[in-house]
């Protein structure tokens, strides 16, 4: 009888290996890296609260097999040192088991050899840089598709759902820009369509008339305007003085109210994005998130970052539970995350440790607000 109790109980702890120094009963931590202070905490703070929904979700269930989870907040500033000060504490603190962050390119950058070395996953739920993920190793995942992303799914939208085939661009004038474009005619090409004109802007440009006065002459059934949102609204201003008539289209770079303020409501009336999240869209999922964050602003409504963050903990609590808790074994089932249903759509990681969504939101401008149409 005690050699079974013993076989039992060798089992259990293979099954879900502690690290040192933490036994059931205590909590187990996952680190918040973002910016705190300075000019994006506002969107550190957006970060902190969507990881504490998940993290009150999963702690009002029990926990995970007896463990209660809590966050470890710190501030990376936004500054690479400051990244590496947080990453070292992180990989210090053995109940820390999975990273939320950090906000930039630069930040992840400078953090993960730490990580990496403490075989700390993280996931940025914010930078999109697409080769992060290639410099970042195997313990650097990434929430934010590249625009690439977009700009494909975009020209599945224009040539399929709304039927069009005659195509133009203006992108802005960026290695940004140039990429989006390139992938949004690449998609098209292989739908069996071309791009019928395609003209630069500068970021920052006042006077697009020369441009669009050639996308006119082309005779295009739909724009797609491939910038970012001041611009895009200037872009479509001038684009309804000159009489283009046609649907406007564009990417979550467009997605933002100051695009409605800039364009005008009449001009603003109409044009179409992609994005990753929107807090109108009806499943039962979203409106679950929704009611939690409104609990917290009764008048609010939960923003991207918000949801990237929501979804980023909800696999990370996802890999504790299957993988236990053991760093590496956590990294190995976020790698393994396939068909996640989240806010932000159905999702699954690559094997460049990118987010890939099979859908995304849709919304267009409607009585002066951004209106979720569905997700495409």
């Amino acid at each position: 009888m005690a050699r079974l109790r013993i076989a039992v109980l060798v089992s259990l702890t293979a099954s879900f290996a502690l690290p040192p120094g933490t036994a059931l009963g205590q909590n187990i931590a996952i680190g918040v890296a973002a910016p705190l202070t300075g000019s994006l905490a506002h969107v550190g703070q957006e970060l902190v609260e969507a990881a504490q929904l998940a993290v009150d979700a999963v702690n009002a269930r029990g926990g995970i097999k007896g463990h209660p989870v809590v966050l470890r907040t710190e501030d990376d500033q936004a500054d690479p040192k400051a990244a590496m000060v947080v990453a070292r504490k992180f990989a210090a603190d053995d109940a820390v088991l999975v990273v939320l962050g950090h906000y930039s390119p630069a930040t992840s950058l400078a953090a993960i050899p730490v990580y990496t070395r403490a075989r700390l996953a993280t996931i940025t739920p914010s930078a999109s840089s697409p080769d992060l993920t290639k410099r970042g190793g195997k313990y650097l995942f990434r929430m934010l598709p590249s625009s690439s992303v977009y700009a494909r799914n975009l020209a599945q939208y224009t040539a399929q759902t709304l039927g069009k085939k005659s195509i133009a661009v203006v992108y802005v004038d960026n290695d940004w820009g140039v990429r989006t474009k390139d992938s949004f005619a690449k998609e098209l090409e292989r739908l069996g369509m071309k791009v019928t004109a395609a003209q630069a802007v500068p970021d920052g440009g006042t006077d697009f008339t020369a441009a669009l006065k050639k996308i006119k002459g082309a005779k295009p059934d739909a724009l797609a305007i491939l910038t970012y949102h001041t611009t895009g609204a200037l872009v479509t201003v001038q684009a309804r003085s000159l009489e283009i008539k046609v649907p406007l289209v564009g990417t979550a770079a467009l997605y933002d109210d100051r695009f409605i303020e800039v364009a005008g409501l009449a001009n603003a009336e109409g044009v179409t994005v992609n994005a990753e999240f929107s807090a109108d869209d009806p499943s039962p999922v979203v409106e679950s998130f929704v009611l939690a964050y409104q609990k917290l602003h009764p008048q609010g409504k939960p923003r991207a970052y918000h949801a990237l963050a929501y979804d980023a903990v909800r696999v990370m609590l996802d890999a504790i539970e299957s993988a236990g808790l053991d760093r590496a074994a956590i990294r190995d089932a976020i790698g393994g995350t396939r068909s996640f249903a989240g806010v932000t759509g159905t999702f699954g990681f690559n094997d460049q440790q990118e987010r890939e969504a099979t859908d995304q939101a849709y919304l267009t401008v409607k009585d002066a607000e951004w209106t979720f149409i569905g997700r495409h």
